[in-house]
């Protein structure tokens, strides 16, 4: 039997006419569309992965993408849980801001260097000045989790639907884990299975991957 865990990226909050910012913790939005929530929704049916239990963040943009998810699932929205955890991060100053303000702001006026502070944080999740981020605190959430669900949602699928910058550290409940981006795109979908149902048994099948939209 496996223990699984299917950790969600909400969907667009930015139409592709919209300039997109930086919305971290403080900037709560609607989604822009469904067909996101709902191809994972599919997704998950097609692989016949029901979850026994779906976890979302507090904001709008988490919640509508969960209720999309179980709708194409055939759940009801009462079996999302909301879950503080899986708030997104705070950018402190770069909050609602676009990419180029932000790259200008942490390169101190140079963009190369600001790129180069966004590179880091998107391949081994160093943050950057002035975000309000404890990556050490999230690695250990989302080894409390894993644990948890070891301990009372064995052989069983959980969901969490989440944003990028909280998602980007799960990965440490696999101890083996080689991806080279931790930035997932919106509607992505990151897969932990567990086989053994030991600590030091988790192992990340899909990261990122984003399913196809339906017609």
């Amino acid at each position: 039997m496996t223990t699984r865990l299917i950790v969600v990226r909400h969907g667009n909050t930015f139409l592709p006419t919209d300039t997109p910012t930086r919305v971290g913790a403080r900037t709560d939005l609607d989604l822009v569309e469904t067909k996101k929530g709902t191809a994972v929704g599919q997704y998950l049916l097609a692989n016949g992965w029901i979850p026994h239990t779906v976890y979302a963040g507090p904001l709008k943009r988490h919640q509508q993408t969960a209720q999309l998810i179980c709708a194409a699932l055939g759940l009801q929205a009462e079996h999302i849980r909301s879950e503080e955890f899986l708030n997104e991060i705070d950018y402190g100053p770069d909050e609602n801001k676009t990419e180029n303000d932000v790259m200008l702001r942490l390169g101190d006026g140079n963009l190369d260097a600001g790129k180069a502070v966004i590179a880091r944080w998107n391949s081994h999740g160093e943050v950057p000045s002035g975000w309000l981020v404890d990556p050490e605190e999230l690695r250990q959430g989302w080894l409390s989790f894993a644990q948890t669900m070891l301990r009372h949602q064995r052989d069983k699928t959980t969901l969490m639907v989440s944003s990028n910058g909280i998602m980007r550290f799960s990965h440490v409940i696999d101890n083996q884990f080689n991806e080279s981006n931790l930035k997932v795109p919106t509607g992505g979908i990151c897969i932990f299975e567990n086989e053994s149902n030991q600590e030091d048994g988790w192992r990340c099948v899909a990261w990122g991957k984003v399913p196809k939209l339906s017609e």
